[in-house]
Order: C-alpha cells, then structure tokens, then sequence
C-alpha cells in the first residue's frame, strides 16, 4: 500500500501474527530500495511481491534498517539479508553484535515468550556476515539515490533503538518508541496509541525524551511499525507521555505484591479498557483484551524488570 502520493513510501503488512500488527517499510528512489524492519523470515515473500508490483528485483534492495533487534522488527534480518544479497543491514551500536551472534538475542526471547513459540515463528535465527553490517551511530546519514535517511539514538523502549528520518518525505520511522496503534482502536480515522514497555531496557524519562525528540524535529508524519502512518502527532505525544507516567505509578503500586508480573498486568488492563473506552471505542473487554492482551502481559514484564533496577535494589 502507498501512503502518500509519489513519496515513495509503501507500508507492507508482515502478516506477523496477524493482519496488521507489525509492518515492512519499502521506500523507493528511482531504482533503488531500502526496507525498514524485516518481521520474521514469513513475512519475506510479502516483501518479494511488492518490489515485484513495482518492477523491482531483490538486486535493487541496497539497505535493510532496523530501529531495534526485538525479533518482530528483527527476526528476518538474516533471512532477508541471504535474500537481498546487495543490502547492507543498518542497526543500532548495541544491536549489531546481536546480528552477528543472534544466540543470545535468540535465548533472551525464548526466555521471554517460550521456546515453542520462538521456533514457530522465527525458527532459528541466522547470523550476518559483520562485513554487510553498517553501525548506526547516532546521527548516521544513508544516501538511497540521492535520498537521505537519518539515524537517530532514541532509547526509552530498549537501549538499542534508533529511529530513521527520511529528509525527502520529511517522515519519521520510529520503530517502538512512539508507541503503538492498532488498526482495531481507531475512531473515526483517530488512532488509539500506547507505549510500548516490552523487557528489558525499558526506561521512563528516556522515553520521554525519545518521544520530545521525534516531536522536536518537526515531521509531517511518524510511521510506526505497529501500525502505520500516524499524523496528529501532538495528540500522541502528550497521550503517550501521559501513559508511561501512569504505567510507572501502577508498576510502583504493585511493587509488593506476591506475584507483581500478574498484579501489574491485571491493573493494566483495567487501565488500557477506562483509556480506551474514554477514546470512544464501542468494543466489548473481550475483544479490547483480544487486540492488546499480550501487549499488556509484555509490557508488565518490562515494568518488572525496571522495578527490580530502579526500586527493589535501590
């Protein structure tokens, strides 16, 4: 799907999980292609089919970003990069070890989500040639046929983020530290957004840096990989803001209770079911739950994890 007429932009649904949950971008300039984020290895031959739409071959693809190697934005990096044979992967300082060796990265989320469900939906990861890696430190410029794509640290979400700025669409790709939007909370064309806190970097006032940053260089739109093009970008700013601040004072609520994983969570859905039904979203708890439940589980997590750093030991 284009999102806006002749930028060059097209949004590419992953199929990750489900419809709509995690994004590819494509961004074309003359014959030359750059994809942000790569989902899983499932999601490749989405990819394939629009470059194919748009008369491109895997040859055109010259570089493959990745705001952050959490394995929905990561976790096809070597399929895509064994695919794409052209592409330089561009990646975080403290993500490109993790592309090289992923077998840490790879243990990490099998400690988080399972290992049965790491090997349905990654497999196992493959690593990448150090050679075809670009290290983006903050402020890194990529020129993709004369366009220029900015990197820029923005931590908060994890320590290994960036964001990239694409100077021609005057657009911001911000991975996970502007939140996300599902396509299921939307009211009249208004996305619903929340953070993201997923383990273990998570960080409140980095976050809210982050945020203050990507607001202070003024972009037309955010797309964020969960999901979309995003443009009232004040609104989202201030909610989201609002939210961390309410996540950490729920988190700090719950600090002593026997099971603080599940108390957190439990509190944040009842937060996320008030926040969206004050939006005006007309759905039932069941279906709200359906839609950002894991999120919820996740996101408690992270808070833990920032607990036991930033309270517990302190």
């Amino acid at each position: 799907m284009q999102d806006n007429l002749n930028n060059g932009i097209y949004t590419i649904d992953s199929h990750y999980a489900r419809e709509q949950l995690a994004a590819v971008f494509m961004l074309v300039e003359g014959n030359q292609v750059a994809l942000i984020e790569t989902a899983n290895a499932k999601s490749l031959p989405y990819v394939k089919a629009e470059l194919a739409k748009h008369g491109l071959q895997a040859q055109d693809v010259k570089y493959i970003f990745l705001t952050h190697i959490h394995l929905d934005h990561a976790g096809g990096a070597g399929a895509y990069m064994t695919e794409f044979t052209q592409a330089k992967l561009v990646v975080h300082p403290k993500g490109a070890r993790h592309m090289i060796n992923p077998a840490k990265l790879e243990a990490g989320v099998i400690a988080v989500y399972g290992e049965k469900f790491v090997a349905e939906m990654y497999g196992k990861l493959e690593s990448i040639d150090p050679e075809r890696i670009i290290v983006a430190e903050d402020g890194l410029e990529v020129d993709l046929n004369g366009r220029r794509l900015i990197c820029r640290d923005t931590p908060g979400h994890a320590n290994h983020h960036n964001i990239i700025i694409d100077c021609k669409a005057n657009v911001i790709f911000s991975g996970d530290i502007f939140g996300v939007a599902y396509p299921e909370l939307m009211v009249n064309g208004a996305a619903f957004a929340f953070p993201a806190t997923t383990p273990v970097n998570f960080d409140p006032q980095k976050m809210e840096c982050s945020i203050d940053l990507i607001m202070s260089l003024k972009p037309d739109a955010v797309y964020l990989t969960h999901f979309g093009r995003q443009t009232e970008l004040t609104r989202l700013a201030y909610d989201l803001k609002r939210m961390v601040r309410d996540y950490v004072q729920i988190a700090l609520e719950c600090v002593n209770a026997d099971d603080v994983v599940s108390a957190i969570n439990l509190c944040l859905q009842e937060y996320m079911l008030s926040e969206v039904s004050k939006f005006g979203i007309d759905l039932s708890p069941d279906k709200i739950l359906g839609v950002i439940g894991m999120d919820m589980q996740i996101n408690a997590q992270g808070l833990v994890v920032w607990l036991k750093s930033n309270v517990v030991n302190n």
